[in-house]
């Protein structure tokens, strides 16, 4: 990604924050990055496509900042806190605020669901990871690391949607947490 495609994306993550999805235009995107709508379109066809790049690229950045604190934590249940902070309750509040925030649930336009999956698989990758060595305890359970994970993160993920404040969050995040802890065997 080049400096000029990552100054476009971060500018129109602010003004999705600002306006939503659906109300902010790629006019609004070309002011706050500081460059003309022609240079905008020449890099990105329409606001679909930048949200898509928008969604990746804060994809990556949560994954490499989570991926960065887990070499400092020592245990499955450190880690699982680093990733609930960083990569859910980080956003709790701007998506409580923001206009449309149903949008980054979904996914915005015709490829808006896809790029979502995309986002959704390397967050559950990287638990996916963290879950992998205790694959033998979990298939005696008669579940796996793959489908733990896809259950902690989804159902993370919601959570930023239906809690009704911070303290509820984390109500629901502690006993998500306690819950994928006793499956793992990590009392």
């Amino acid at each position: 990604m080049t400096e000029r495609q990552h100054q476009i994306l971060e500018a129109a993550i602010d003004v999705f924050a600002r306006y939503g999805v659906r109300k902010a235009t790629m006019g609004d995107i070309a002011e706050q990055a500081g460059i003309s709508r022609q240079t905008l379109y020449a890099r990105y066809a329409n606001k679909d496509e930048i949200m898509n790049a928008a969604m990746r690229l804060i994809t990556d950045k949560v994954v490499g900042q989570v991926r960065a604190a887990w070499l400092e934590a020592g245990s499955i249940s450190e880690k699982l806190d680093i990733f609930l902070d960083l990569a859910i309750v980080r956003f709790f509040e701007q998506i409580k605020q923001m206009p449309d925030s149903i949008d980054l649930l979904t996914g915005y336009g015709e490829g808006g669901p896809a790029a979502q999956h995309a986002a959704e698989a390397g967050k559950i990758d990287l638990l996916r990871g963290l879950f992998e060595p205790c694959k033998d305890r979990l298939a005696a359970n008669g579940t796996s690391p793959q489908d733990l994970a896809e259950f902690f993160y989804q159902g993370s993920a919601s959570f930023k949607f239906t809690a009704g404040d911070l303290e509820h969050l984390k109500a629901l995040l502690a006993t998500l947490k306690r819950t994928t802890l006793l499956m793992l065997g990590e009392t």
